[in-house]
C-alpha cells in the first residue's frame, strides 16, 4: 500500500469517532424508578395472658402408707393361726388372726389379783385399827387423868400421916406406867399416815402388776387393728414365739403413697406457682401444697388406669445420683370402688407416673414455634422487625411460658425469617389477627 492509502485511514477514523460521539449526546436519557423494599409475608399473632397451671411429669414405686408388723410381746406356743394368714391375701380388721398359749399369763393374772386382795385388806385393816387405836387413847387418857388424881390424894393422906410412902411409890409406879402407855399409843397414831401410804403405794402396786398381766393375757391374742394385705408370713401353728419376734407384716390397703422423683426445676415451676420457694431442708421455704394437685397413671400393656391423689410431703433429701427431688403423693383407695370401676387395686411396687399441677397463673404463653433460643420476633406498629430476649419459666403441651420485656397485643411473628435482621419490613398474611 502506498503512503497516500495510509494517510487517508485516519481522517475517516476521525469522522467515525465524531459521529458516535454525537449520536450519544444526543440520545434522550430513559426514566429510572427507585429500587422500593420488599416486605417479607409473616404469620402474626396478638400476645395474650392466659390462666394456666404448670404440671410436671414424675416417676416412682408405690409403698404402703401404713406398714404394720405383728411382733412378739409374749412368748409361748401358738395356738391357732387364721386359715387367711397367708401372703396376699387380704384380711379383715378386727380379725383374730393369732392365738398364743395363755397359761402362764393366766397365772401370772391370778397371782397378781391375789396380791392386789392381799394389799387391800391390810390397808382396810391398818383403817380400822387407827379408829380403834384413837378410841383406846380416849380411854387411857382418862384412867391416866383417875392415876395422876390418886397419886395426888395418896401424897396428901401422906403429908397427914395418913399413909406410908410405900403406897404413895406404888401408885407413882401405876401412874408412870400408866403414862408411858398412852404416850406409845400417841406415837402409833402420830405413825399412821405414814403407814397408811406405804399401804396405799403397796395396793398400787398390786393393781398395777394386775393391769400388766392382763395387759400380757390379751397380748397372747394378736388381732388387725385395720383391713390389711398380709406381705409376710414367719410362723407356724404349735411353733414357740420368742419375745419381740416378727410374726408377720401386713400393708394397709385403705392408702397408699409414692414418692414421685421430680428434678429440681420442675420443683421450682410447680412451687413458684403454689406461691413458695421450695428449697430443701428449709422448713420456712416449703410450698403451699393443698394448692396442687395430682393424678396416678398406672400403665400394664393394654391397662391405663388413673387414680386422683394428692400431695403429701416432700422428700428430706436429694437423689445424689438423679439430682432430683422426692415429692410424696398419697392415694386413698377402696376395694369396691376399684372393683366397680374396673381398676386394679394398687400394691406395693407397682411403677407409676405421677402428674402434678400447681396453681394457675396469669401469664404469656406463646407457641413452640414462635421461640428462637431465647428470643421472639415482634411486629412494630410500623411493620418492621423487632427482636425481644426473653426468659423460659417451663415449657407444656407444645406451648412455652415467657417472661420479659413483652406486653399483652403485642403482634408476635410465628415465622422463622431468614436472615433475621432487626427492623427489616414485615408484612402479615391475609387472615391474621391484626
Amino acid at each position: 500500500m502506498s503512503l497516500s492509502r495510509k494517510l487517508l485511514f485516519f481522517p475517516f477514523f476521525a469522522a467515525g469517532i465524531a459521529i458516535l460521539v454525537i449520536a450519544v449526546k444526543s440520545q434522550k436519557d430513559l426514566p429510572v424508578e427507585p429500587i422500593s423494599e420488599r416486605a417479607r409475608i409473616v404469620d402474626v399473632i396478638p400476645l395474650e395472658r392466659t390462666s394456666i397451671a404448670p404440671t410436671v411429669i414424675g416417676y416412682g414405686q408405690l409403698r404402703p402408707k401404713t406398714e404394720w408388723k405383728a411382733i412378739a410381746e409374749v412368748t409361748g406356743q401358738v395356738l391357732y393361726r387364721h386359715p387367711d394368714l397367708e401372703k396376699g391375701k387380704i384380711v379383715e380388721a378386727g380379725t383374730q388372726v393369732l392365738r398364743i398359749d395363755p397359761i402362764d399369763y393366766e397365772l401370772q393374772l391370778a397371782q397378781a389379783e391375789a396380791d392386789l386382795s392381799k394389799s387391800k385388806t391390810s390397808l382396810t385393816k391398818l383403817t380400822l385399827e387407827n379408829t380403834n387405836l384413837k378410841q383406846t387413847i380416849k380411854i387411857e387418857e382418862s384412867r391416866l387423868k383417875l392415876s395422876e388424881n390418886e397419886l395426888s390424894r395418896i401424897q396428901n393422906l401422906v403429908s397427914r400421916g395418913l399413909a406410908s410412902q410405900s403406897d404413895v411409890d406404888s401408885q407413882q409406879q401405876s401412874y408412870l406406867a400408866q403414862q408411858k402407855l398412852v404416850q406409845d399409843m400417841r406415837n402409833t397414831l402420830t405413825l399412821y399416815p405414814e403407814e397408811r401410804s406405804a399401804t396405799q403405794a403397796a395396793v398400787h402396786v398390786s393393781q398395777a402388776n394386775v393391769d400388766q398381766a392382763k395387759n400380757l393375757l390379751d397380748k397372747t391374742s394378736i388381732t388387725l387393728p385395720a383391713t390389711m394385705r398380709v406381705s409376710t408370713v414367719d410362723i407356724e401353728i404349735n411353733q414357740v414365739v420368742n419375745m419381740q419376734q416378727t410374726m408377720f407384716v401386713g400393708h394397709s390397703i385403705e392408702a397408699i403413697e409414692v414418692e414421685a422423683q421430680l428434678s429440681i426445676h420442675d420443683l421450682q415451676t410447680i412451687a413458684s406457682s403454689a406461691g413458695a420457694i421450695a428449697a430443701v431442708g428449709n422448713p420456712q421455704a416449703i410450698p403451699n401444697l393443698d394448692k396442687m394437685s395430682a393424678v396416678v397413671t398406672l400403665s400394664s400393656g393394654q391397662l391405663t388406669a388413673e387414680y386422683q391423689a394428692r400431695v403429701a410431703r416432700l422428700s428430706d433429701t436429694v437423689d445424689v445420683n438423679q439430682a432430683t427431688v422426692g415429692v410424696i403423693l398419697e392415694i386413698d383407695q377402696d376395694l369396691q370402688t376399684n372393683l366397680s370401676e374396673g381398676k386394679p387395686l394398687l400394691v406395693n411396687g407397682m411403677f407409676v407416673k405421677a402428674s402434678i399441677t400447681g396453681a394457675k397463673q396469669d401469664l404469656l404463653m406463646v407457641p413452640e414455634r414462635a421461640l428462637h433460643g431465647d428470643r421472639i420476633y415482634l411486629m412494630d406498629d410500623n411493620g418492621k422487625l423487632d427482636i425481644r430476649q426473653v426468659t423460659v419459666l417451663y415449657r407444656q403441651d407444645g406451648q412455652v411460658v415467657i417472661e420479659g420485656d413483652v406486653t399483652t397485643g403485642d403482634m408476635l411473628v410465628l415465622n422463622d425469617l431468614l436472615p433475621a435482621v432487626e427492623g427489616m419490613a414485615l408484612r402479615a398474611a391475609e387472615g391474621d389477627q391484626l
